[in-house]
């Protein structure tokens, strides 16, 4: 057996594969089986319904049809497309039509390309003139609702087998969701189980179906290689259409994780011991808030693992049980591969490559999304800036003589408080955490570096009945841009909170970055 990582504080187990069996050639990884339920349709109804009804009536497409795959496609959103992956064109609408496909529809339908693009109405209708097309293309009967299936895989554009299986599962699964009859449901292909990764072991990732794709290198030999940052990505795309393009060679992309719509399925595609073809820039501190500079004119594929969602910069949510599915990974691998927790890691594919990329978009959560994946590492963080806070578990006073700074570029959140020390200073800054029951806890502090730090900094650590557990002197002089650990203390249910000092000799100034609670 190998042994799985832990995820989201749960252990998540999944069986080695045997030796290869009789006839030669890998045996098949049996499919994991995902904590997370399978998602339902929110309504049966949708907000196209008419227009899918008024379609599928002229171009003689069984509206059922439109309606499912525009759910497997979009979740019933017009999506404005951007391009994620090089070689695959924006997909527009509710019916995600992009490239091609896009043009040839708008024509059948008469409409122009920018209804077809911007309009739901002639959106959903070139996507029925196009099925038309598809249908009369094959002389299929279109009575015969099992007939539609190589229709609708056409119309997907996936390529491998593998892909196209999923695909057709997929709009079977909204068919039915949708309440079609169980007679009108598409057939269920079996998807090709994949093989294990190379050699014999298990996904990084346990809750992960491997899907290998060909397309990574590896990492640089030097420091540069070591795995330092996490990227957030959107598809632009569903989620089987996404790993179907990374896993195909013609692509010349790659992440190392796909993760799905709703959150039911996390596909691996790379080892995260190797590289990913999934961000082209060279890394730019300036982009990111001047940290890890030394990383500088480095491909950011030597030093990142890549994280792929199904869905579209132009969505205004994500969903939960998406965000909730997705944290857990990313608590799982930076856990194993030692990446720092905050926002100055786990980044967004957009801000490092801003030339031409925006994803995930400004409607990524990415405080609480952030805040979520640090609880299920158990950790929560009090920042000094109260915007960046859980303000369930984290809260923080800081007095207003206490400026605001982020001129030393190695600070967690959005900066820094500080103040100069004075002898007979009382106004402390608190950073104030809350545990649901009582246990021990380990604090870890953290300043930003400089010559004018006080070298006898005082925190003191205050329980919720408080009581003061102790002051713990800190050297400020050394150290900046990193946890330090002030000790570990058991603390009971309810507000505790760590208070720094600024009471000493004058001359120096103490620095309030961050505060870190873990179990």
């Amino acid at each position: 057996m190998i042994a799985a990582r832990r995820a989201a504080g749960i252990v998540l187990l999944t069986a080695a594969c045997r030796g290869a069996p009789t006839g030669g050639g890998p045996e098949p990884c049996p499919a994991p089986v995902s904590a997370l339920p399978q998602a339902a349709l929110a309504a049966r109804s949708s907000p196209f319904d008419s227009a899918f009804a008024a379609a599928g009536a002229e171009f003689r497409v069984p509206p059922e049809v439109l309606k499912a795959i525009a759910w497997v496609e979009t979740r019933w959103q017009m999506v404005e497309g951007r391009e994620e992956f090089a070689g695959q064109s924006p997909a527009f609408g509710v019916m995600a039509l992009r490239g091609a496909a896009l043009e040839r529809a708008a024509k059948l339908a008469r409409v122009t390309s920018d209804r077809a693009r911007h309009d739901p109405v002639a959106n959903i209708r070139a996507a029925a003139a196009l099925l038309d097309a598809y249908a009369a293309e094959t002389a299929i009967d279109r009575s015969r609702m099992e007939q539609w299936s190589g229709v609708v895989v056409r119309y997907s554009g996936v390529e491998p087998a593998a892909g196209r299986a999923a695909y057709i599962g997929a709009v079977d699964r909204a068919l039915a969701l949708s309440g079609a009859p169980p007679a009108l449901a598409l057939p269920r292909i079996a998807p090709t189980q994949a093989a294990c990764p190379p050699g014999g072991g298990a996904p990084d990732y346990a809750a992960a179906t491997w899907r290998a794709s060909p397309n990574f290198d590896q990492r640089a030999a030097d420091s540069t290689g070591a795995i330092h940052f996490l990227i957030i990505h959107t598809c632009e795309s569903n989620y089987t259409s996404c790993w179907s393009w990374l896993v195909n060679p013609a692509s010349q992309v790659s992440a190392h994780y796909v993760v799905s719509e709703d959150g039911s399925e996390i596909s691996q595609l790379v080892l995260e011991r190797d590289r990913a073809w999934h961000i082209a820039a060279l890394y730019d501190c300036s982009l990111n808030r001047r940290h890890d500079c030394w990383l500088n004119g480095v491909q950011s594929n030597h030093f990142t693992v890549g994280v792929e969602h199904a869905g579209f910069v132009s969505q205004d949510s994500f969903p939960a049980s998406q965000l909730d599915a997705s944290a857990a990974l990313v608590c799982d691998v930076t856990r194993d591969r030692g990446i720092p927790r905050d926002w100055q890691h786990i980044v967004g594919h957009g801000q490092l490559q801003p030339a031409n990329r925006t994803d995930p978009g400004p409607n990524w959560p990415w405080i609480p999304y952030v805040h979520r994946v640090q609880a299920l590492c158990g950790e929560i963080v009090v920042d000094d800036s109260g915007a960046y806070n859980d303000g369930a578990v984290a809260t923080v006073a800081v007095p207003a003589a206490w400026p605001a700074s982020d001129s030393t570029p190695d600070y967690y959140g959005g900066g820094y408080r500080w103040a100069p020390t004075s002898p007979g200073a009382t106004d402390g800054a608190a950073f104030s955490f809350r545990l649901a029951a009582g246990g021990t806890r380990t604090i870890d502090a953290r300043w930003t570096s400089g010559a004018n730090r006080s070298p006898r900094a005082a925190y003191l650590v205050i329980t919720a009945t408080g009581d003061t557990v102790m002051p713990v002197p800190v050297d400020q002089t050394t150290g900046g841009g990193r946890w330090h650990t002030l000790g570990t203390w058991t603390f009971p249910a309810g507000w505790n909170r760590v208070v720094l000092s600024r009471r000493d000799a004058s001359g120096s100034v103490v620095v309030a970055d961050a505060m870190r609670v873990r179990q």
